[in-house]
């Protein structure tokens, strides 16, 4: 009987991260692979109203970005992963947590499927250059994200293509209406950063 209730508990949950693996590509493919980018429209707008109420999380000198989203208030947030000396931990360079500010404003990790699925990062040093690394969700893997030195020596920040020029990305945020748990209605998805080098704010919209 206990082998019986063991191999129907290996197949929900296999069955389980089936699901949530499709349903979190498809997500992730309405992220990143829209088919246009839009100009500004009344969902923007309503888009920056909506996120405009939506406390930012603090920065310090390990910060690299975050994702939010219009259901709640919460954001997943990408850090760098330093050794106790400070320095870069090479095997695992990116740290990422949730800010619960829907709730009681804590920290927490993410869970297993959290990160395995949706949220999570798959990352390999560059080829001849162990302290710089590309990145993609591991939800989606065409979307490409590099974590590189400034040139300035200052430190470490995300790059990405947005809206054609590659950018340091500093937000991403999802605005949702309606859908299911697995599938959301997304209506709109930002990308923001801005140019390395003239300094000027780059944003991408897309309607999935």
């Amino acid at each position: 009987m206990s082998i019986c209730r063991t191999v129907k508990r290996k197949e929900t949950i296999y069955n389980m991260r089936v699901y949530y693996s499709g349903a979190i590509a498809v997500f992730f493919f309405f992220c990143f692979n829209s088919l246009y980018v839009i100009g500004r429209s009344h969902t923007d707008e309503k888009a920056e109203g909506i996120r405009g109420t939506y406390p930012v999380p603090p920065k310090n000198a390990n910060s690299l970005f975050y994702i939010q989203r219009s259901k709640n208030t919460n954001a997943i947030v990408y850090e760098l992963n330093k050794n106790a000396d400070g320095s870069l931990n090479q095997q695992d360079p990116v740290k990422i947590y949730w800010i619960r500010y829907a709730h009681d404003s804590t920290t927490a990790d993410l869970n297993y499927i959290q990160q395995k699925y949706a949220y999570g990062l798959n990352i390999s040093a560059l080829p001849g250059n162990p302290s710089q690394y590309s990145m993609n969700f591991v939800s989606y893997a065409k979307k490409k994200l590099y974590l590189m030195k400034r040139k300035d020596g200052s430190g470490y920040s995300t790059y990405t293509q947005i809206n054609g020029k590659m950018a340091v990305l500093e937000r991403v945020f999802i605005t949702i209406s309606g859908g299911t748990f697995w599938f959301p209605k997304i209506d709109d998805i930002e990308l923001y950063g801005y140019d390395p080098e003239s300094r000027q704010i780059v944003v991408e919209h897309f309607k999935p």
